[in-house]
């Protein structure tokens, strides 16, 4: 999945948990923080540290990171950092990580993480990226849905108003 759609499924689930009553504290730029963390993370890293290793989901893609990353979560946050930790995990969702198990269980699965295609560069990534949206339409289709959840949270919220724009912007809030 593509950066945005990350944000766009993470913010329509956090937007209907809070219409349910859950998450109300919830800061939306956090949200969005937690659910682009495993790519902030582990793209750098295939660019500038292990450009040879032709993957380009990585450490922040895998189960230990998980555990690791909810443990974190709760020791600082208990409860309130619920939000912030099934966003960091909704990502992998949003890649289906089970189709990439050599990396999901990496290291139980060995040392390697699946191996791709060679994206060491900014310029390698870019067109591995648009490798993807060409040969997989599903891809294209799951991005075009994620539009039009991010649609709905702008109409749900009116987020076309200055003020709770401007709300979301600087507080991260939306109510």
């Amino acid at each position: 999945m593509l950066p945005g759609g990350h944000v766009a499924y993470t913010w329509a689930a956090l937007n209907l948990l809070q219409r349910a009553g859950l998450f109300r504290r919830a800061d939306y730029r956090g949200v969005a923080l937690a659910a682009l963390l495993p790519d902030l993370i582990d793209k750098p890293l295939a660019i500038f540290v292990l450009p040879r290793s032709n993957a380009a989901l990585l450490f922040a893609h895998t189960l230990l990171a998980q555990v690791a990353g909810w443990a974190l979560a709760w020791s600082r946050g208990g409860r309130r950092a619920l939000p912030y930790a099934l966003a960091f995990a909704g990502h992998l969702l949003g890649d289906r990580i089970w189709g990439f198990p050599q990396t999901f269980l990496w290291p139980a699965r060995g040392r390697r993480f699946h191996q791709w295609r060679h994206v060491g560069s900014p310029r390698a990534f870019g067109r591995a990226y648009l490798d993807i949206i060409r040969s997989e339409p599903k891809i294209v289709l799951l991005e075009a849905i994620g539009l039009a959840l991010l649609a709905w949270f702008v109409v749900d919220r009116k987020l076309w108003r200055p003020a709770a724009l401007r709300r979301l912007i600087v507080e991260g809030r939306v109510d």
